[in-house]
């Protein structure tokens, strides 16, 4: 069972604030984190099991606005997701078995040097600093900038990042 602190939480939360002032989480997104922070998870434990649906009601929020608020919380480090199941035997005699889902395990992650308490000011750095990483990778990606790119190299100009 993973251990997480109340300042821990306090950090987890700073940074998905920071994710959502830089437009990269949407307030329903922000809307399940906490939901899932400090109304699903049990004080002091870092792992939760809530189904979908519960985390949509305690968020206000769709299904599937929850489904695609946690895949982004995953992408982003804040959470991890495992999938469970069990096996159930069934039939005559319980002789076959199958599997059947239960909800998804989520942990909240520990980030390193938890014990080591940085400025609200050095997190933000760090947050900044691999958003903007991020975002500079997914603009060299993008389909604008492969077509000026091919445009550049057709006039005989070459692109440097």
């Amino acid at each position: 069972m993973a251990h997480l602190s109340p300042n821990h939480a306090k950090r987890i939360a700073a940074y998905a604030r920071g994710l959502r002032e830089l437009r990269l989480l949407t307030p329903h997104d922000f809307a399940v984190l906490d939901a899932m922070l400090w109304t699903l998870r049990k004080p002091g434990e870092a792992e939760l099991e809530p189904a979908y649906a519960d985390i949509a009601r305690k968020a206000g929020v769709k299904r599937d606005t929850a489904i695609s608020a946690v895949k982004k919380l995953v992408q982003f480090g804040l959470l991890t997701k495992a999938k469970q199941w069990v096996i159930v035997q069934w039939g005559r005699a319980r002789g076959n078995l199958t599997a059947r889902q239960r909800p998804n395990l989520y942990v909240f992650t520990s980030f390193p040097l938890e014990s080591a308490v940085p400025s609200a000011s050095t997190e933000m750095d760090i947050l900044v600093s691999r958003v903007e990483r991020q975002i500079v990778r997914q603009q060299a990606d993008s389909p604008l900038e492969r077509a000026l790119s091919a445009l550049a190299a057709r006039a005989g100009f070459t692109v440097t990042a």
